[in-house]
């Protein structure tokens, strides 16, 4: 059977219309933004600008009141040149974009960290103190910044040091003798509450008479309660236990042993870096 030239035209002219029929509806929705499909995937959008972008702040306007300040900085917390704190929200109502901490530097504000308007505190870090220098007071404050770049009043300020890492920081001279020292702990702990036992054994041939024993806790939530066989006092996140009269003196190779009762939020890390009359222990 022989097909004419007719019939073949007319066959061909069919299938490319039945094509069309089947490409013109997606076509058509991915012109309507309902339905698109890609061969390859799309790129990624670019990072988030860190830290937290603020609105280009305005001069002020009597068409838009700036936000109430927020509250004076509070749980303030230092390790080493990280700074973790919270303070008590604005309120605006064009909504708050962001916050500010800030601090006046060499006679002109600058800003030292930024932070999203649905949160009222986090941890920022600070530059280390210069050569040798020993340490740095830095007076630090927050802002809150309106959705449309109005900016609030300033918080209370708030003292933080940063202490060198090449100087050692001061600490209260209790015995004049270079002390070396061990820390054995015992710990435990439930849903928010903790119980440590700390035993500090003199490691070198010099009697310790008087001691003060610092150490850190690692994770912001844990507190400390109360403790026993020695005087306990926590200032942001370290620890300090000082000798009762009865305890005061450690001979060469002998141990005392002290605890505390303390609470977390969820994580508790063991307590770190021990130091006993400002000289390091192991632990």
């Amino acid at each position: 059977m022989t097909r004419s030239r007719t019939g073949t035209g007319a066959w061909i002219t069919a299938a490319l219309l039945a094509g069309a029929a089947i490409v013109a509806p997606a076509a058509a929705r991915a012109t309507a933004g309902t339905t698109v499909a890609y061969t390859t995937f799309p790129p990624s959008p670019s990072p988030t600008a860190s830290p937290t972008p603020c609105p280009a702040i305005q001069p002020p306007s009597e068409q838009n009141t700036p936000p109430t300040a927020p509250g004076t900085p509070t749980d303030v917390q230092v390790f080493m040149t990280q700074v973790i704190l919270r303070w008590a929200p604005a309120t605006d109502a064009d909504g708050i974009a962001c916050y500010q901490v800030r601090e006046v530097w060499n006679g002109a504000e600058r800003v030292v960290g930024t932070f999203a308007g649905t949160v009222a505190g986090g941890s920022l870090y600070l530059p280390w103190p210069p050569g040798t220098t020993p340490s740095q007071v830095h007076q630090l404050y927050v802002v809150a910044v309106d959705t449309k770049g109005a900016v609030s009043p300033p918080s209370g300020s708030v003292s933080v040091t940063i202490y060198n890492d090449i100087v050692t920081p001061p600490s209260p001279s209790v015995s004049p003798a270079v002390v070396t020292c061990r820390v054995t702990v015992s710990s435990s702990d439930w849903w928010s509450g903790m119980s440590t036992s700390l035993t500090i054994t003199n490691t070198t041939e010099t009697p310790v008479s008087g001691w003060r024993l610092k150490f850190i806790f690692p994770d912001p939530g844990q507190k400390l309660t109360t403790g026993w066989s020695a005087t306990w006092s926590q200032a942001g996140s370290e620890v300090t236990a000082a000798n009762l009269d009865w305890n005061k003196t450690i001979a060469p190779g002998k141990s005392v042993t002290i605890g505390f009762l303390g609470s977390h939020t969820g994580s508790n890390p063991a307590p770190a870096r021990y130091s006993l009359n400002g000289a390091s222990c192991a632990s």
